[in-house]
């Protein structure tokens, strides 16, 4: 059974050796938040991220991604979407839900990301030029309130170029924000992308948060198989933040799965708790590999946080 229940006290440890002298040498400064940060809300999982959704043909990977970026976009967490996939026409309507733009749609070629990462690129560069328009038409503002005959003829041509006189520089999305971006990579086993190295696909995947000089991006793996021959690297799945469970019919898969996730539960606990999240249609179990609190690290779906019941009592201790 999957049970919400309360945390059970922890005994106080024994401390391990004794304190003796206080130094007061040294001080840790923690680092300020990134400029690129994207804040969600509490129960939201964290952004950027690198997820992999997994499970057989018509689980429901397209249609819970497509709904998750949906939500993204009303809530400004995402900006722009990208779309790699060779299947875009068959499943239009289920991508229009996301609202991605069809220029924003892409073949698996094994090209594709080094083009999207100069999409980011451009994105970040857009930003930085949009930052100095907004210092320049502070000067401008100071500038105008001089006698006109003081002004340099060439700047004031300038300002006329740049619309200032019409009102401040505006930024094309809705709030005024770094670009926030993401890319869905679908139904591209088998493909230049995924199977040809120079494609970058590990590469990319690894430094996701880095590109665009930090500005970073999302990415979202739809697969069919997660340890498939010419499947996902395992370099990406080890770097995974948010994986999605949809129902497998190969126990090898959710095997293989369960030894590489360092789970603090017994095989048989991880069996049983996929079988009870999809005894629902359509449902997947979420694991959260960096989650906010640790009671986020497993949910049913996206909206119901779950707490596995362990028959180890040591095992959940841990866990909590």
């Amino acid at each position: 059974m999957l049970t919400m229940k309360p945390m059970k006290p922890m005994k106080p440890m024994k401390p391990m050796y004794s304190q003796t002298k206080k130094l007061n040498k040294f001080k840790t400064n923690l680092p300020k938040k990134g400029a690129f940060t994207i804040e969600t809300e509490p129960d939201f999982p964290k952004l950027h991220t690198l997820c992999i959704a997994s499970g057989k043909r018509g689980g429901g990977k397209s249609i819970a991604i497509s709904n998750f970026i949906k939500s993204c976009k009303d809530k400004h967490y995402y900006d722009r979407v990208f779309l790699i996939t060779p299947t875009y026409y068959s499943n239009k309507q289920i991508w229009d839900i996301a609202d991605i733009q069809e220029e924003d749609i892409y073949e698996p070629t094994v090209t594709v990301l080094r083009e999207i990462t100069g999409l980011v690129e451009a994105e970040r560069a857009e930003w930085d030029h949009f930052l100095n328009l907004k210092e320049l038409y502070k000067k401008f503002q100071k500038d105008i309130r001089r006698p006109i005959n003081r002004l340099d003829p060439d700047t004031l041509l300038e300002y006329q170029d740049l619309d200032f006189f019409e009102g401040p520089p505006t930024w094309k999305y809705p709030v005024e924000q770094p670009p926030r971006l993401g890319v869905i990579i679908d139904d591209c086993l088998g493909t230049p992308l995924l199977s040809k190295p120079s494609a970058g696909l590990v590469n990319m995947c690894i430094k996701h948060r880095h590109i665009g000089k930090g500005l970073g991006i999302s990415i979202f793996m739809l697969v069919q198989s997660y340890c498939a021959q010419g499947g996902i690297n395992r370099a990406i799945r080890e770097n995974c933040t948010l994986l999605l469970l949809f129902k497998l019919n190969q126990d090898a898969q959710i095997k293989k799965l369960y030894s590489e996730t360092d789970l603090d539960m017994t095989e048989e606990e991880f069996i049983e708790m996929c079988k009870e999240v999809h005894s629902i249609d359509y449902n997947f179990l979420l694991m959260d590999f960096a989650p906010k609190d640790p009671s986020m690290k497993f949910r049913s779906g996206w909206d119901t946080l779950i707490t596995p019941q362990c028959e180890s009592e040591s095992q959940c201790v841990n866990e909590n």
